[in-house]
């Protein structure tokens, strides 16, 4: 099981807390102080149970649940908080159980009994969003490549995913993919290139690919398999992806083509 809390004190807290209520040699604990992290142990271990701090530094424990619905929907998600008014959107989002800090050993022990999804069932696949870079820029859920309202859409995902993760602003957005002088419609046109991108990625229910904070966007790499990535990554399937082409549509792209022509495996 995970816990998230950016307190250690609070952590290790809630570890015994569990040790003492439901004592198991199956017991396996992963920690993580915020939201990345996090979202790491959840990709990378098979868990059953998140018990997950709603006030972290940065992105918060109800946005870290929306993650990892996403990533692993059969993960039974405990939200721990001081604070009782997250409630109602802790319940939205369909949660095992909402506890409050201190956790009484009594409310901990019914939340283990009525999780949501019985622990240790076969895991359901993470639905992730798989990106091809290399010649022409395609997205693909599954085998059934994904349709996009608005070109500009599908521009602005492309351009993020060569970000790898980091955020862009609306400025340097609007100055590599409008041509627009007038800087409010330039905003304009990203205004509506986002609304048509969620729209169509929330078709998938794959909407938080797409992130954005204080006028910046970025994508959650976690939710993408990337033909781009796993070449960098030195993926021995990958090694023979690149053959001069990446991303021929957008001419903002080339920059990148001069970057892998001298990346060296």
């Amino acid at each position: 099981m995970l816990i998230a809390d950016d307190e250690m004190s609070m952590r290790y807290d809630l570890k015994f807390a569990v040790e003492r209520v439901a004592p198991s040699e199956d017991n396996v604990f992963f920690f993580a102080q915020n939201y990345d992290t996090a979202l790491e142990q959840i990709k990378n271990h098979r868990i059953d149970i998140a018990f997950l701090d709603i006030s972290m530094p940065g992105k918060t424990g109800l946005e870290l649940a929306r993650a990892i619905k996403s990533v692993a929907p059969d993960v039974n998600i405990i939200m721990i908080t001081a604070y009782r008014e997250y409630a109602l959107d802790a319940l939205r989002l369909y949660v095992s159980a909402y506890l409050v800090k201190p956790v009484d050993d009594n409310e901990l022990r019914e939340a283990l009994h009525n999780l949501r999804n019985p622990v240790g069932a076969a895991p359901t696949e993470p639905k992730l969003l798989h990106v091809k870079c290399f010649g022409n820029f395609e997205v693909f859920v599954g085998d059934k490549a994904v349709k996009f309202s608005r070109q500009k859409g599908k521009e602005l995902l492309a351009y993020l995913v060569c970000l790898k993760g980091s955020s862009a602003t609306r400025g340097e957005i609007c100055a590599n993919l409008f041509e627009e002088s007038d800087e409010h419609k330039s905003f304009e046109h990203l205004k509506k290139a986002v609304q048509s991108l969620k729209k169509d990625l929330s078709h998938y229910h794959l909407e938080d690919v797409l992130e954005h904070s204080r006028n910046a966007y970025s994508v959650n790499t976690h939710l993408l398999q990337c033909d781009y990535y796993d070449y960098l990554e030195r993926k021995p399937e990958a090694h023979n992806l690149y053959k001069g082409e990446f991303i021929n549509q957008y001419s903002w792209a080339e920059v990148y083509i001069y970057y892998l022509e001298n990346y060296r495996w």
